[in-house]
């Protein structure tokens, strides 16, 4: 589904992509439980980023607010993300983990899950699949300045 162009099958399923003219740059939110089977996916949201209707990304990240940690606690992320793309060392005790864990996926591709303490009271959770090329042009069409880093690095 990475990289593929917005199929009116997807048009079925999100409804119109609906994106800035200028820089083509679109997000479609979805909660995870509508997409992925299983329990505890209800806090979990699933962003698909696209760029002139081409699918760059797909975030999910869990919507934790302070002392409301319940999904980060019990684990569901990191153990969906373990189970996609493969173990890692979380230090021995995953609920304490503190930090983030790189899979290089085939071609440029890549899934990084994040795990970071923000407060005493509060994670931070995601976990991003991207490509590199993909990844530099999505951040050339949400900043304000429109300048794509590839054109800007090949005129300097």
């Amino acid at each position: 589904m990475l990289g593929k162009n917005f199929q009116k099958s997807m048009k079925k399923k999100f409804g119109p992509l609906v994106f800035d003219e200028k820089t083509k740059y679109s997000e479609i939110f979805l909660t995870a439980s509508d997409v992925c089977n299983g329990i505890g996916f209800d806090n979990i949201t699933i962003k698909y980023t696209f760029v002139d209707k081409v699918l760059g990304s797909i975030t999910m990240f869990v919507e934790n607010q302070p002392n409301k940690n319940r999904t980060t606690e019990n684990l569901i992320l990191m153990n969906f993300a373990k189970s996609k793309f493969g173990d890692f060392d979380d230090a021995g005790n995953p609920k304490f983990y503190n930090g983030y864990n790189m899979w290089n996926l085939n071609k440029d591709k890549y899934a990084i899950y994040l795990k970071l303490k923000v407060d005493d009271n509060l994670w931070r959770e995601e976990l991003e699949i991207s490509s590199r090329k993909m990844r530099q042009v999505i951040n050339a069409a949400s900043n304000s300045d429109g300048v794509n880093p590839i054109e800007f690095k090949e005129k300097n």
